[in-house]
């Protein structure tokens, strides 16, 4: 939490970004429900009204803190074109994990907490799931994947969510063994 006598002014994009920043802080610290308009506004050292000012429902402040979160880990596993698709494949993974590592416990609050259940929330994961599926289609140059093809990297998709949540809860291998063991269970799609 800021001091407010520390406060500076920021301009509107970087001010929604600290509010939603602290947002996501929050939902990872305790149930969503448990979160008000109030604790949110004191995490990013902001007035109540400030914060109205720029969601005027608490469900809008969440599924906006949502759709950031999103982006941001999109933005952070963006595949590099001048690589070859194994090493590719392979930095985009590991940003990945190391997004979901400094943000463990929002990214389980989203994937499995009482907010996974909204609908607005499922839309923005399963968006964010077809993206990744796409990403990879066009990792593995596969210009319009078969069924099978398709299939195969949606499931791999699921099963990255699954061994992440996994992998959060117990840490029973290390980061790098769990990026081998996904890196190896992607198959070429055929």
């Amino acid at each position: 939490m800021q001091d407010r006598s520390t406060r500076r002014r920021l301009s509107v994009e970087d001010r929604r970004a600290e509010l939603l920043a602290a947002c996501l802080r929050l939902i990872g610290e305790r149930h969503w429900d448990e979160v008000s308009m109030a604790d949110v506004a004191e995490e990013a050292g902001a007035s109540k009204p400030l914060l109205y000012h720029y969601f005027s429902t608490k469900a809008e402040l969440y599924h906006a803190t949502v759709q950031s979160a999103a982006d941001e880990l999109r933005e952070a596993t963006r595949f590099d074109p001048n690589l070859p698709v194994e090493p590719r494949l392979r930095a985009a993974l590991d940003a990945h994990l190391d997004w979901i590592d400094d943000h463990a416990d929002a990214y389980r609050a989203i994937l499995q907490g009482g907010i996974s259940s909204d609908a607005a929330v499922q839309d923005i994961v399963e968006h964010s799931r077809a993206e990744v599926v796409e990403r990879l289609a066009e990792a593995f140059e596969l210009e319009v994947p078969t069924p099978h093809q398709r299939i195969m990297l949606r499931g791999w998709v699921g099963f990255l969510d699954a061994a992440c949540l996994d992998w959060l809860e117990t840490r029973a291998i290390t980061k790098t063994e769990l990026a081998d063991l996904l890196a190896d269970s992607m198959g070429t799609p055929r």
